[in-house]
């Protein structure tokens, strides 16, 4: 990630711990997700963590996908609470799940509600950032074309209802 984006998280009023080396990318990220855009995968590598002045909201980065994040959310939370709440129904599990394959959460809110944005992995939308929020995750809106305009909406503070 360049400097000029790391500058504008912190003008955005996030607070941001460095990786003193590149992390590696967990291995099972990169099994269930084989497509994510680039820039994504080089963002991940250079934070420890990014986290809004309240702690309401967070990056999803390499300790939340290796599990050893102190977060008592796990980087998939609300696709489990979907699971959860499908009650065994066979077909809405297999929806759920189809959906969280082609969309990787990057930030998760617990600002006023359960919410999330994620990168759309699917091919006609590829590389768009959506938004979604409880209780049904999976109807999601898109917010923006890519990684670097959500960080330029973030620096200009307008996803305030999530960040």
């Amino acid at each position: 990630m360049n400097k000029m984006n790391q500058e504008k998280l912190i003008n955005a009023g996030f607070k941001i711990k460095y990786s003193s080396m590149e992390l590696e990318i967990p291995k099972s990220l990169l099994n269930r997700y084989k497509n994510l855009p680039i820039d994504y995968l080089t963002f991940l590598k250079n934070f420890e963590e990014i986290t809004n002045e309240k702690d309401t909201a967070w990056f999803n980065l390499a300790k939340e996908f290796n599990g050893n994040s102190e977060n008592e959310f796990k980087w998939n939370e609300f696709e489990l609470l979907s699971l959860e709440w499908s009650e065994d129904d066979t077909e809405e599990i297999k929806v759920i799940t189809e959906f969280w394959n082609h969309h990787i959460p990057i930030i998760m809110s617990v600002k006023d509600e359960y919410q999330f944005l994620a990168i759309s992995l699917e091919k006609e939308k590829y590389g768009d950032i959506v938004h979604g929020k409880e209780p049904e995750f999976e109807n999601i809106t898109k917010v923006c074309n890519d990684l670097n305009e959500l960080i330029d909406l973030l620096e200009k503070r307008e996803l305030k209802n999530i960040v």
